[in-house]
């Protein structure tokens, strides 16, 4: 008995020879948990969620409560903008200059078209294109501003700087997009609508075949070849081989100005991710330079008069022009450093709107008979040729 009680333990009236009951004076009070206190005696806190689970065998499944919750700054991002001159910055967005470029070439276009000049749809095919263009650039950096990013041609874009936001870009490139094709269909005529629209879903395509295949050069080429047919079709209603002449012109022309340009940025392309020439077969874009020059030499000399595009004369005085752009692209396709990179590039600036003037002074300048197409013109030449043979030998 004195052992148990020093041991601290108390004697039991069971048939057991001790009973193991702790006394307080053995162990010291400890506060009890949270989960140990009963329900009553505490609040629970709303925001306190159980840490148990509970499974339910009853067969039935109960919806679970999904709280998705989105923060505002990721939703400010589609509309904020932080623009200091709205004006420069619609400029901007929309490439004035290459619009006003591309436009240019419509009205080139409609101008050597065989009809007379009307103005209203000679305005709806300038303006028309001019708009269809603004709304394909716009969304253009709408779609590559990721990529924009990551290039020093690029990064100081509207929309990479967040001078746009991407809602307002893609509402100024419906509203631009819409409004050319309205202008074409009215003002014009359904053909150069339709081929407003296309080319404008052919540069929506274009955009995003850039990082996938090579062949998106030859895409964006033809996107370039469409604008002159718009103005042809604009003015005559219909497409025939002087026009499709005229958008081989355009298409061939494409490539050494191209492939000058993206010469001397190969480190930013392929840093972005486009698979274009220069990034994934330097020899085929050389290759491809000097190949459309010698392309242009030949449908300006050759084609464009066989078509009933341009006079002869065109087709002499076109000659050095292109001469000139297939030197080149030889020296370029011989040492393709940047100079002559660059050079390419800077003359094809200059060489397309030389063209295109030659092309107007040769057909403003027709008398009654070039006007006649150059087939008619060379059998009604062999007939008189014969029949005047025929004359002195009789």
């Amino acid at each position: 008995m004195v052992l148990c009680s020093r041991l601290g333990f108390t004697p039991s009236t069971s048939t057991a020879v001790f009973h193991t009951t702790t006394t307080n004076s053995v162990l010291p009070r400890a506060k009890p948990l949270d989960e140990e206190m009963p329900t009553s005696g505490r609040s629970v806190s709303k925001k306190q969620r159980p840490d148990t689970q509970i499974l339910d065998l009853s067969g039935k499944r109960h919806k679970k409560d999904i709280d998705i919750i989105v923060a505002d700054q990721y939703l400010q991002q589609w509309y904020k903008m932080e623009t200091k001159s709205l004006a420069a910055d619609y400029l901007a967005l929309c490439k004035s200059k290459l619009s006003l470029f591309v436009a240019s070439t419509a009205t080139c276009g409609f101008l050597m078209a065989p009809v007379p000049v009307a103005a209203a749809p000679l305005a709806a095919a300038t303006i028309g294109t001019f708009l269809l263009s603004s709304a394909a650039n716009s969304c253009n950096q709408l779609l590559e501003a990721p990529y924009d990013a990551q290039m020093r041609r690029t990064q100081s874009r509207v929309l990479v700087v967040h001078r746009f936001s991407p809602l307002h870009a893609f509402t100024f490139a419906g509203v631009t997009g819409l409004t050319g094709i309205g202008l074409l269909a009215y003002y014009a005529n359904p053909l150069a609508a339709a081929l407003g629209a296309l080319n404008w879903f052919i540069y929506a395509v274009y955009t995003p075949m850039k990082r996938s295949h090579i062949g998106c050069t030859w895409a964006g080429a033809v996107v370039g070849a469409i604008p002159p047919l718009m103005g042809y079709s604009a003015a005559t209603g219909y497409l025939d081989p002087a026009a499709w002449c005229l958008a081989t012109i355009l298409f061939s022309w494409q490539f050494p100005h191209f492939n000058g340009l993206s010469w001397n940025l190969r480190g930013d392309y392929s840093k972005a991710g486009y698979r274009v020439m220069c990034v994934t077969n330097e020899r085929l874009c050389r290759v491809t330079s000097i190949r459309h020059s010698l392309a242009l030499l030949g449908l300006c000399s050759i084609a464009a008069p066989l078509t009933d595009l341009t006079t002869l004369t065109f087709a002499i005085d076109s000659l050095p022009v292109n001469a000139y752009l297939v030197y080149l692209s030889y020296k370029f396709y011989k040492a393709p450093d940047a100079k002559n990179s660059r050079r390419l590039f800077f003359y094809s600036l200059l060489h397309l709107p030389l063209i295109m003037l030659l092309m107007g002074i040769s057909n403003y300048g027709r008398n009654e008979k070039q006007k006649e197409p150059i087939v008619e013109r060379i059998t009604n030449g062999y007939t008189s040729m014969v029949e005047s043979i025929k004359s002195l030998t009789a």
